[in-house]
């Protein structure tokens, strides 16, 4: 019954009577339920902790405006979409879908959101993702990963780590994977990264893929990134510098990186994440 509301609700847009049975019967919601979005299904948990719960009690898909424009810009000029810590789909499901001949590579060193990942690419009967449970980095190497949840405030929060916390797992970079014959490049490559304080790591290993092809980087700029890096700022600069790349918001409004970390810096204790940002090369 709480699916068959659930769904009735996100097809006549029913969202304020829906937060009010959602306050009054979540506590009796006990399994995994089917959310029905356009032409494409999530499984949802109502677990306190599962990233998934957040679509039941919102009736929406996350971060909807970067995906939409990720499936409008795919849509629009051809390519591939490469997800750097898919957890369960939530980016590559809905672009996937939207054009069965776009390739769209999935990244995540945890076996418990890939299980969930292939859920939902059997929900959906989706042939076009290929998935894959490692860590992407800037080279070859072993990393630590903790995925225990009881550490976490939600099941989107797991970290790779290069001290002791965790277990040993595979790293790779995507400069890499092209060059292996793991991704097939195309001229127009589109590339998420949210990994929970490891997306700079993730960059340098993308130096010759935006050299050699049309890239655009969708990543999470975050307090993590800073506990990762020593002079991350100066890093950071450099790295966009010598990538020829710009910053800009999902409006392609160009950002400023010195305003970047100064809001970062004033974010309330509470608050980890400053947005989403874009890299893009800069235009000769």
């Amino acid at each position: 019954i709480f699916e068959l509301i659930a769904n009735i609700s996100i097809k006549y847009h029913l969202r304020l009577s829906y937060k009010i049975f959602y306050i009054l019967f979540k506590f009796f919601l006990k399994k995994k339920i089917i959310l029905n979005f356009d032409n494409y299904k999530f499984y949802a948990y109502p677990e306190k902790k599962d990233l998934s719960r957040w679509m039941i009690r919102n009736l929406k898909i996350w971060d909807k405006k970067n995906i939409y424009l990720i499936k409008n810009k795919i849509q629009k000029k051809g390519g591939i979409f490469i997800d750097i810590g898919c957890n369960y789909g939530a980016y590559s499901i809905p672009i996937a879908k939207c054009n069965e001949n776009i390739n769209v590579y999935c990244f995540d060193p945890s076996k418990k959101s890939v299980d969930k990942l292939i859920e939902n690419i059997k929900l959906n009967q989706i042939k076009n993702i290929k998935f894959f449970q490692i860590g992407i980095g800037e080279k070859e190497k072993k990393a630590n990963f903790d995925d225990n949840l009881k550490n976490y405030k939600n099941s989107g929060s797991y970290q790779i780590n290069d001290y002791n916390d965790g277990t040993k797992i595979d790293i790779n970079s995507i400069d890499n994977l092209i060059l292996d014959g793991i991704i097939t490049p195309e001229e127009n490559i589109f590339i998420k990264i949210d990994i929970e304080g490891y997306e700079f790591f993730a960059l340098q290993g993308l130096t010759k893929t935006i050299k050699d092809f049309h890239v655009m980087i969708f990543f999470e700029f975050s307090r993590n990134i800073l506990k990762n890096h020593e002079n991350f700022k100066f890093k950071f600069k450099e790295f966009i510098k010598t990538n020829n790349l710009i910053i800009t918001n999902n409006e392609f409004e160009e950002q400023d990186l010195d305003e970047m970390f100064i809001k970062l810096n004033k974010l309330s204790p509470d608050h980890e994440v400053l947005d989403n940002f874009i890299l893009i090369k800069k235009k000769t």
